[in-house]
């Protein structure tokens, strides 16, 4: 039988356990903004990617209310309709032209719509208004626009080797012409100055004749019809001397029009060395965006674990501790070169530049691995162990730098995958125990 001790015992723990669940009720009621006096606003969009109802609204980053209702579009040409209930505490920031736009919390996190404050000037949205919207950043929609991308590049650039193509046989064609042209009429030239000398040669010998009356012409010096014929012969000779000395100048004309500045030639050239230019514009733009692309905020982890990244972003510090050696696939080779091998003094005082003798050398130490170096990276290491800390530093970054630059221009690498790296004096694993005073070539290749 319960005594009265007992039963008020069990009341007071009825009425503890009724306080603290009012207690926590009214906690959670009001971190939900349960309890706030709220306005209902609408906004529409034609995508709503993961939004729900009970997706929370926020007011410039702070919690202001939630979505209430989602109602589905009528037609195709119509939007999804989200009804907000949003605190009256915040509505001076809700303005007739404040935008409300689907976010997520992280990359995998749930979605929550978010509300931008608007501007003093515009009036605070009335209940039951509509306010703009931005439609939600989906990444299939960015990857499906870079396969179009890259696929109008690829046509492009067909389109570019097809010009080039039609251009080089446009260019040849060219050279053809003009070369029958000079050949035909060097031929003519010759033809006419060949005729011309042979009359100019009969003419002289009948006037020598009719000079010393000799043959029939010469007995009839006085007949006034021999001297109508000489006077013709002299005339039709001076006509095709004329006529001869005419098509030379034409052909000189000729040439030069096709070697001049403005000619065919130079004009075809002119085209061709545009249309290259534009080629290597267009080529050096998307390398741009490529590079921009690694370096972005969604898409650096993935090329990160695709090994790409920026050799300059590395210290010599990094590139110590193995940096570049985490990727378990790559290997590295070094081929160590002494400075008295590769350098010689440069005409500046205290300045070094390649021998003859180095450049020797640097082939020979890389050429075993040209097949290699698609998918593989350089770095050439600058070593010095003379002067201070600072000087050598200095002085193997400079040497690192005179390497690098050989190697690019020499083998046409790509300047991304080449790297210099100055390290001072200190050098684990070379000859001299932990020294080196030159460079060494570290090749990193995927097994």
């Amino acid at each position: 039988m319960a005594t009265p001790a007992r039963l008020a015992g069990v009341g007071i723990f009825v009425l503890v356990g009724v306080a603290l669940f009012a207690i926590a009720l009214f906690m959670i009621g009001d971190r939900q903004l349960a309890f706030a006096q709220k306005f209902v606003v609408y906004t529409e969009f034609r995508t709503i990617t993961g939004l729900q109802p009970g997706a929370i609204v926020r007011v410039s980053g702070a919690p202001a209310g939630s979505v209430t209702d989602i109602e589905a579009p009528g037609g195709p040409d119509s939007k999804f309709r989200a009804r907000l209930e949003i605190t009256e505490d915040l509505h001076q920031l809700v303005r007739t032209d404040s935008v409300a736009a689907i976010q997520t919390e992280g990359l995998v996190g749930g979605s929550f719509l978010a509300v931008t404050i608007g501007t003093a000037g515009a009036p605070r949205a009335p209940a039951g208004s509509t306010i703009p919207s931005r439609e939600p950043f989906v990444l299939a929609d960015l990857f499906q626009q870079m396969s179009e991308t890259i696929g109008k590049v690829n046509a492009t650039i067909d389109d570019l080797r097809s010009g080039i193509d039609k251009t080089l046989a446009s260019v040849n064609t060219t050279v053809n012409s003009t070369n029958a042209l000079i050949v035909e009429i060097s031929d003519d030239v010759e033809t006419l100055a060949s005729a011309s000398a042979r009359i100019t040669s009969d003419a002289a010998q009948i006037a020598e004749g009719i000079r010393k009356g000799e043959g029939t012409v010469g007995k009839l010096l006085k007949d006034d019809e021999l001297y109508a014929r000489v006077t013709t012969i002299a005339k039709t000779a001076e006509t095709i001397a004329a006529d001869t000395q005419k098509a030379v100048q034409q052909a000189r004309q000729a040439l030069e029009s096709l070697r001049a500045e403005g000619g065919q030639v130079s004009g075809v050239t002119a085209d061709l060395k545009g249309t290259l230019a534009e080629a290597r514009t267009a080529m050096a733009g998307l390398s741009d965006n490529m590079e921009a692309l690694k370096h972005g905020f969604f898409f650096r982890g993935f090329f990160s674990r695709r090994g790409y990244f920026s050799l300059d972003d590395i210290s010599p510090e990094e590139y110590r501790k193995g940096e570049l050696t985490k990727d378990r696939n790559r290997r590295v080779s070094h081929v160590w070169l002494r400075y008295d091998v590769l350098f010689v003094p440069a005409r500046t005082e205290g300045a070094e530049q390649l021998s003859d003798k180095g450049k020797a050398e640097l082939d020979a130490a890389l050429t075993p691995n040209l097949a290699r170096l698609v998918d593989s990276i350089v770095v050439v290491e600058g070593y010095s162990d003379q002067g201070s800390p600072a000087d050598r530093y200095v002085h193997s970054r400079t040497r690192a730098a005179l390497v690098r630059d050989y190697l690019i221009e020499r083998f046409d690498l790509d300047p991304g995958a080449v790297g210099a790296m100055p390290l001072g004096g200190d050098a684990s694993g070379s000859p001299q125990t932990g020294t080196w005073n030159g460079v060494a070539l570290a090749v990193f290749i995927q097994k």
